[in-house]
């Protein structure tokens, strides 16, 4: 999939941030005694039952007026996400690529951060490539849903002191995504013009060629034509010594 392709894709999509997980205070009811204690779940629970229990819990908590609970967050769009945070929105990346020439090396490699720096995008104590290493020393064979628990854990603790959060993260992975677009796009820019220069440059010297040849072709045939008028007037002098002389030659007056 085309890198343009894959940044149109990325801000539709939706993501939800993880809820706070402080408690909620219990739902009241003033039409029936105030329980000292709240039964605990049972153990064989199914995460369905909880999550109706859950929701049960919230619904009393609204209907009541007290304790209500805060709504979940509603779902984000990528871009949504990004216009929030610190920084360029998707749409006003750009990036040069004759500006960021450096960018790509003489193997043939591509230096990603020359694009990142020609974009100007803010720099993250913990973005997309550290949240890539991260996501490559989790235990093999976790479900998708644990490995986001486990990444959460490890963002609540660098939280404070690296002010890393999946927003920021997202932000960044999107920003640099953004980026890479916009050089490939440019270079594209760039690419199409200097290949229709070379082209019309390929035109004029087989043009310049083609009139060359034709030179050369004319010229030959002058100095054929000259060669045979000339053999013909010399075939005619020849007649008029071999007249006059009595060597044997090819001449018609030869004995």
């Amino acid at each position: 999939m085309p890198i343009a392709d894959k940044l149109r894709k990325a801000v539709g999509l939706f993501v939800v941030m993880p809820e706070s997980e402080e408690e909620e205070p219990a739902p009241r009811n003033f039409s029936s005694p105030i329980p000292t204690s709240a039964p605990a779940p049972s153990a064989e629970m199914s995460d369905l039952d909880k999550k109706l229990a859950d929701i049960e819990k919230r619904s009393q908590a609204i209907a009541a007026g007290v304790g209500a609970a805060t709504p979940p967050p509603l779902p984000q769009t990528i871009e949504q996400l990004v216009r929030q945070s610190d920084g360029p929105n998707l749409d006003e990346i750009k990036v040069s690529a004759e500006q960021t020439s450096g960018a790509l090396l003489p193997d043939g490699n591509v230096d990603v951060q020359a694009i990142y720096a020609g974009a100007k995008l803010p720099s993250v104590s913990f973005g997309a490539e550290q949240t890539r290493e991260l996501l490559g020393k989790l235990p093999a064979g976790l479900s998708l849903d644990m490995q986001r628990q486990m990444v959460a854990a490890t963002l609540t603790t660098m939280g404070a002191t690296m002010g890393a959060s999946a927003e920021t993260i997202v932000a960044d992975a999107s920003r640099k995504l953004a980026a890479l677009s916009a050089y490939v796009t440019d270079l594209q820019k760039v690419t199409s013009e200097r290949v229709s220069y070379a082209q019309a440059e390929i035109e004029a010297l087989q043009a310049r060629i083609e009139e060359q040849k034709a030179i050369v072709a004319s010229i030959q045939q002058q100095l054929a034509t000259a060669q045979a008028r000339c053999e013909s007037e010399a075939d005619k002098i020849d007649d008029i010594l071999e007249f006059f002389s009595l060597d044997t030659g090819p001449s018609r007056y030869a004995a």
